[in-house]
């Protein structure tokens, strides 16, 4: 493991948020996207400043071999959160037919649980944070440390951008009208105009047909 290889990493972590804040700035109308997408990319500048700074401190210090060795894991999960957080930003954010809220679950869905944005953020600040308060890097004052302690803080207390549950194992109907579903064996009828319903068989009693006219 070189330094090299480390940091052109954090390059490619610098270059993947950069083209999350491009999907989120080219937003014109926000309706039916969670409040956690903002309050998200409102964090990412925080996070790109700091991996430059830990890139050019690599590029001018030498740390050995062991060093690369803890930081490669911390570097490589920081890459992998970052690149869900730009597929979930360029599924959901642009104007689309299905709504918002629909896409980001499918998004998550498919991204497996921890990949709510709100979560994919938290972790990242607290990888940056590691990589930042490494003794060996000596990259962060406390006060530079306290900004990414803070925004961690802030970010967990972000309310839930997915109602919990919502990734159980279920149904679930983010667009409007019925949903007619049978998870089960036998026969489901469904009536979602006006009037009666009946079901094969052989029927007894009064019965009023109303007539308009």
């Amino acid at each position: 493991m070189s330094g090299a290889e480390v940091i052109s990493l954090i390059s490619g972590i610098i270059g993947i948020l950069d083209a999350t804040v491009q999907v989120y700035s080219a937003i014109t109308d926000a309706s039916g996207l969670p409040g956690a997408f903002r309050d998200v990319a409102q964090r990412l500048p925080l996070v790109k400043e700091t991996l430059r700074t830990a890139s050019g401190r690599l590029n001018t210090n030498s740390p050995d071999e062991r060093f690369y060795k803890t930081m490669r894991p911390i570097v490589d999960g920081c890459k992998d959160k970052a690149i869900r957080l730009e597929e979930i930003f360029r599924k959901v954010i642009p104007q689309a037919d299905a709504p918002r809220m629909e896409r980001y679950f499918l998004a998550v869905r498919t991204l497996g649980k921890g990949s709510r944005v709100e979560m994919l953020m938290k972790g990242i600040l607290e990888d940056v944070q590691l990589l930042a308060g490494n003794h060996v890097m000596k990259l962060a004052t406390k006060s530079e440390l306290g900004k990414l302690v803070e925004a961690t803080k802030e970010v967990s207390a972000i309310s839930p951008s997915l109602p919990a549950g919502t990734l159980d194992p279920g149904i679930n109907n983010f667009g409007s009208g019925p949903q007619n579903v049978n998870t089960g064996n036998g026969t489901q009828n469904n009536n979602n105009g006006l009037g009666q319903q009946f079901i094969g068989g052989t029927f007894f009693g009064a019965l009023c047909f109303s007539q308009v006219v």
